[in-house]
């Protein structure tokens, strides 16, 4: 394992902490074994009674910071001091299989510029739960169904270098508006659907988690970017519409709007439909 003063490293983890972590040891034993250079950087908020892994000193860096009050607060902060080409972010409450972390560095390497994850995970995001919802429409407004419910919203998630200077460190506390950004830079995105799906630890011991009206009012904001870029109409034409005429005093001024040009089949209108009718009757009674 290469120093944590290597200058660019291959990878950079970003892990916001609540507590201790439970799993964290497991976590970073598995990083050890992913890449010869790495570092992870540990987010938490200022506790004196945090004692850092302090057998993985060399390549492991805690960063105290009592700005933050989510979990997507604490990645943006952590995506700031990250240095290495990629940089993949995880989460104290659940403990990521080697396999899966091989998947979204190698999708990485491959010239993906995000990766987010696909499949909803065990027990809080069901396939017809609220937010798995949530995240498919916003795929669909972007014209990405293809992802289906890939969010980065939740974790794990990965950004090049190129993707982080795109959507500035910042953007990630709000994940649903740093991902409308991605697609519309024409970022390259890609989805990894974990499987099995990941084992999620429950609890309410963790104060960093948002709440469900939480992560709908940061898809509200998406929206709304994505609406500000694009027209109130998501980019669609206006067809032969003149809404400039619904400004126009008076009531008369509608029969334009919604004038249809006559079908010369038929006669041209009603009126050309009553003049056939009429002129018939006129050649039956000579």
């Amino acid at each position: 394992m290469d120093s944590f003063s290597t200058e660019r490293p291959e990878l950079s983890v970003v892990i916001p902490l609540s507590g201790d972590g439970k799993g964290l040891l497991l976590m970073l034993d598995h990083l050890n074994h992913l890449t010869q250079s790495v570092e992870v950087i540990l987010i938490c908020p200022p506790m004196p009674r945090f004692s850092g892994p302090q057998t993985h000193a060399p390549w492991v860096r805690i960063v105290s910071d009592e700005r933050f009050h989510t979990y997507d607060e604490g990645r943006a902060i952590g995506a700031c001091h990250a240095k290495g080409e990629s940089v993949l972010f995880l989460d104290e409450r659940v403990v990521i299989p080697p396999l899966l972390l091989k998947a979204y560095m190698t999708a990485l390497k491959n010239g993906a510029d995000v990766v987010v994850t696909m499949a909803g995970t065990s027990g809080a995001n069901r396939r017809n739960g609220v937010l798995p919802n949530a995240y498919r429409l916003l795929n669909h407004l972007l014209g990405r169904a293809d992802l289906g419910a890939g969010t980065m919203s939740r974790v794990p998630y990965g950004c090049s270098r190129k993707a982080l200077g795109v959507l500035g460190c910042e953007s990630l506390a709000t994940p649903p508006a740093a991902f409308v950004k991605a697609v519309l830079e024409k970022l390259v995105v890609v989805g990894v659907e974990p499987k099995p799906a990941l084992q999620w630890e429950k609890g309410a011991a963790y104060p960093l988690k948002k709440g469900k009206h939480r992560i709908l009012r940061d898809h509200a904001v998406a929206i709304q970017l994505l609406l500000q870029r694009l027209g109130k109409r998501g980019g669609s034409p206006d067809g032969d519409r003149y809404r400039s005429l619904l400004h126009v005093p008076g009531t008369l001024h509608l029969r334009s709007v919604y004038y249809q040009p006559p079908r010369e089949d038929r006669g041209g209108s009603r009126d050309g439909k009553r003049k056939k009718k009429s002129a018939k009757g006129r050649r039956k009674k000579t």
